[in-house]
């Protein structure tokens, strides 16, 4: 319940009640990978890329094969200029999940020869 109430939270804008209630999630079921994804998600847009960064890790070390997760944290990795570490994740992303054209075209765009 927590979990999804950081969701509407965070749907409207309510920063801080999404954090609550994600923290929340996590104190009642710490190995709870979506909320760690979300709060990565909450810090990211908060511009907040170390926090951020952290929190997907934490997501992937509950959950390695969770796509999403990947995919975020190699958008926050890119934003923090670590490209390599960004395609690494972009590509285990596209790995796990071949629909997602966001990880397919962010993989493809950074790899492309510099001109």
């Amino acid at each position: 319940a927590h979990y999804n109430l950081g969701n509407v939270f965070w749907r409207e804008g309510k920063v801080s009640d999404a954090i609550a209630h994600y923290e929340q999630a996590l104190r009642i079921k710490p190995d709870h990978a979506e909320a760690y994804n979300n709060l990565g998600n909450v810090f990211f847009k908060e511009d907040k890329l170390g926090d951020a960064i952290g929190y997907y890790e934490r997501a992937l070390t509950i959950k390695p094969d969770y796509a999403d997760a990947h995919y975020n944290l190699g958008v926050a990795l890119e934003k923090a200029g670590r490209v390599p570490e960004a395609i690494q994740h972009y590509a285990q992303a596209f790995k796990l999940r071949p629909d997602l054209t966001a990880a397919r075209n962010a993989l493809a765009r950074l790899q492309q020869p510099r001109r």
